[in-house]
């Protein structure tokens, strides 16, 4: 314990000032006794250095002639310096010559080695002096002295005893005065701010002002803040009493709200057993308040048998960390009230700690309507799941059926009037017949996709494709099939990049679907003037396409309604009206699907323009898949290759038969797809195989995948009626190179045909 903890201030200064003098004093005192004694030191050094000059003078005559007398009473002469106690002379060989003692009670053994040089050192109680004899430049001898420190030490004792007995007395003075000045103003403020404390803590009465010094030294600072402090801890009790009148009010409110609350408050205390609950409680678990009083929660809650023995490990938990599954987050729970009625709770477990109290307050929902809706909700959903594949299903089978006979009607129509020779008012029925047949087609295609988007079932395949022979190949085709030359109207391409080899990352099929869709709309709706479509780059990393015509335009309110399913704007001349509406729906979607957006600008009257954006990629450089993308129409001879056709219809073979007629190639029928597996095995000269999927005995998937099992090089090539349900995939699956939906665009088959078999040879 500090011992001067209990002196009154007045002690402590008068203590804390003597302190700081004394120590003060003391380090003036070391300071000047260390100069001090330095300079006697130096003095004394000097001294005798001189006197020792003067033996080395003395000495320059009596050495060569070797006069130890005369050296002897040279010596004698400086006697009356006590402090000199022994000299000794050399020759200039080093060779003593005469020593003389001053001290006859003392024995000196001059150094073992010497050198004739000036030298002074102090070495224990004496200073050691060497001084060359020099006649002449020349030295012909030296002198040794040792002088007692005796004398020295002594002067530096006297002066230690004066100097300190001085600054005691100077210092005590000091302190009398200056401790006498400080106290005094210092204690007397102190002493008042103490009696001013002592009464504030004896009233509890902290508002009073104390009385403040004129002046703005320390110890009024130490007043200012005290009062500051006085104040604010006035205004703080004034708060908390304010604080606990609301708290007060705040538990009213609470207390108010659980009971009148619909969800349900349970209480418990920290060992997890149950304090109160509220009205809504009570409904919930059957129980009343003071049914439930210290009874464990888990009694309360009677959770079902099989969930019993986890919550009871996870209270345990609680109970000895203070943390479990429960406080973590809100969870579900099946419960049992007091009558035995289940019910299903949602729970959020809070943990409390004031004061006075500590433990957890649990609130539940009753969620098990909301859990037998969402029941009814997940079954009717699974419902319309399976109406969705029974309707996928439906459509699938619908586009089989129709297209199998389409096939037919578009097919031999198309030899027919290829090889009929038919003119007039007969050739032109054979046309309308195409035409319809081809208009029926799009209208199927139509309906099927935009079945397979809602669904959401149709996907983009996605490969590298040249893009300017493919935009070439859609201007040649709308070129003809619309009859630019006979319309009269303007019919352009631009592409913004000039080579044929630049490529993009698309779906080539939905890429042509989404621009002749866009250009037949146009086409309906442009009687003069001109249409254009093309693309530039819109950014670095995507291209924007677009199609421009100069027909009758829109309102701008009936912009966003083209691109609705079935939707049409009004026309006075409804002889444009035709179609199901849903061309501009589906490019949108597939656009989207692309990975890009579209979008029309028009003026009524004056013309439209429909864009849409494409992610461009200008890493691609490699060709398209087949080259086959151009439009040429020239024959292609598949002389000596021979093809097997798979295909059970009598339609569809005479079909096939008629199309290959020309080619060159040797035909091999299957009926059925054990036929086409037997005919595979036994035949190794077989180039390539057009596979029909739907046949009997064996349908096209599993005729591919036996085949597999021992020719895997052979090529494959699938050709169905079915295009809904990602119909590629299936047949690449199974082990098929390509895959052709019917009605078969012969053209497009040739191309295949001759591109695979061109990589065989």
């Amino acid at each position: 314990m500090n011992p001067l903890a209990n002196l009154p201030i007045k002690h402590k200064i008068t203590i804390g000032v003597t302190t700081a003098v004394i120590v003060c004093a003391i380090l003036c005192y070391i300071c000047s006794t260390a100069v001090l004694s330095t300079a006697n030191k130096n003095d004394f050094e000097t001294k005798f250095e001189g006197i020792a000059k003067m033996l080395a003078i003395e000495g320059v005559a009596c050495i060569p002639l070797n006069q130890t007398e005369d050296l002897k009473a040279r010596c004698e002469n400086y006697s009356v310096f006590p402090a000199i106690e022994f000299v000794q002379f050399y020759d200039a060989n080093q060779k003593q010559i005469y020593s003389h003692t001053y001290a006859n009670n003392k024995d000196f053994t001059p150094p073992p080695t010497f050198e004739p040089k000036s030298t002074s050192r102090f070495d224990g109680n004496y200073l050691i002096i060497t001084k060359p004899c020099i006649l002449d430049q020349d030295i012909v001898g030296s002198v040794y002295m040792e002088i007692s420190t005796a004398e020295l030490s002594s002067r530096k004792i006297n002066y230690f005893v004066a100097m300190f007995l001085g600054t005691i007395l100077i210092t005590l003075l000091i302190m009398l005065i200056s401790s006498r000045l400080i106290s005094k103003p210092l204690a007397n403020p102190i002493n008042q701010l103490t009696e001013h404390i002592k009464k504030a803590n004896i009233t509890n009465d902290y508002t009073q002002h104390i009385n403040l010094p004129n002046n703005h030294d320390d110890v009024a600072e130490l007043y200012h803040e005290f009062d500051k402090m006085t104040q604010l801890i006035a205004k703080t009790e004034a708060e908390r009493q304010k604080a606990v009148l609301q708290e007060k009010a705040t538990n009213e409110i609470y207390t108010k709200l659980s009971m009148n609350a619909f969800e349900a408050l349970i209480v418990t205390d920290e060992k997890v057993k149950v304090i109160s609950l509220n009205p809504a409680a009570e409904k919930l678990t059957g129980y009343t308040n003071d049914e439930v009083q210290g009874m464990p929660l888990l009694n309360l809650l009677q959770p079902e048998q099989s969930r019993r023995a986890f919550a009871e490990a996870e209270v345990k938990k609680f109970l000895e960390t203070g943390s479990c599954k429960y406080t973590e987050a809100p969870f579900e729970g099946y419960c049992v009230n007091k009558f035995g009625e289940k019910y299903i709770a949602d729970m959020t477990v809070s943990y409390y700690d004031t004061d006075t109290a500590k433990g957890c307050a649990l609130t539940i929902r009753d969620i098990t309507k909301r859990k037998q809706r969402e029941q009814e909700l997940i079954e009717a959903k699974q419902k319309a799941e399976e109406s969705d594949k029974l309707k996928s299903a439906f459509l699938a089978n619908m586009s089989h059926e129709i297209r199998t006979p389409m096939n037919s009607i578009i097919g031999f129509s198309e030899l027919l009037a290829k090889t009929s020779g038919l003119t007039g008012t007969k050739a032109k029925y054979l046309d309308l017949i195409v035409s319809s047949g081809k208009s029926l087609l799009n209208l199927i295609n139509d309906i099927i996709d935009i079945s397979k988007i809602e669904a959401g079932q149709l996907k983009v395949k996605t490969r590298k494709t040249a893009l300017n022979p493919m935009m070439n190949e859609i201007y040649i085709s709308q070129y003809q099939i619309n009859n630019i030359k006979e319309k009269g109207i303007g019919f352009t391409v631009k592409n913004s990049v000039e080579s044929d080899e630049f490529q993009i990352e698309t779906d080539p099929f939905r890429f042509k679907q989404v621009i002749n869709n866009l250009i037949t709309n146009a086409m309906k709706f442009t009687e003069k003037g001109y249409i254009e479509f093309g693309y530039r780059f819109n950014t670095p990393e995507e291209l924007l396409f677009y199609v421009k015509d100069t027909g009758q335009g829109m309102p701008q309110e009936k912009l966003n309604v083209i691109f609705e399913r079935f939707g049409q704007i009004e026309q006075k001349d409804d002889k444009n009206q035709q179609g199901t509406g849903l061309g501009l729906a589906i490019s949108k979607k597939l656009v989207e699907l692309l990975g890009g957006k579209m979008w029309v600008e028009s003026t009524e009257g004056e013309g439209s323009t429909f864009f849409f954006t494409l992610p461009y990629d200008p890493e691609l450089n490699s060709a398209d898949e087949y080259g086959a993308s151009g439009s040429s129409e020239e024959e292609i001879s598949l002389n000596g290759k021979k093809i097997m056709v798979a295909e059970d219809e009598e339609m569809n073979r005479m079909l096939m038969n008629e199309i290959l007629a020309e080619t060159g190639a040797e035909i091999i029928w299957a009926e059925d797809g054990g036929k086409a597996v037997e005919i595979a095995r036994n035949r190794k000269d077989i180039d390539l195989i057009l596979m029909d999927i739907k046949m009997p005995v064996m349908d096209g998937y599993e005729a591919t995948r036996a085949i597999r099992e021992f020719d895997k090089d052979i090529i494959i090539i699938a050709q169905t009626a079915y295009a809904l349900s990602d119909e590629k995939e299936k047949t690449i699956k199974a082990g098929c190179n390509y895959y052709l939906t019917k009605p078969l665009n012969i053209s497009l088959l040739m191309k295949v045909l001759s591109g695979f078999l061109k990589k065989k040879s």
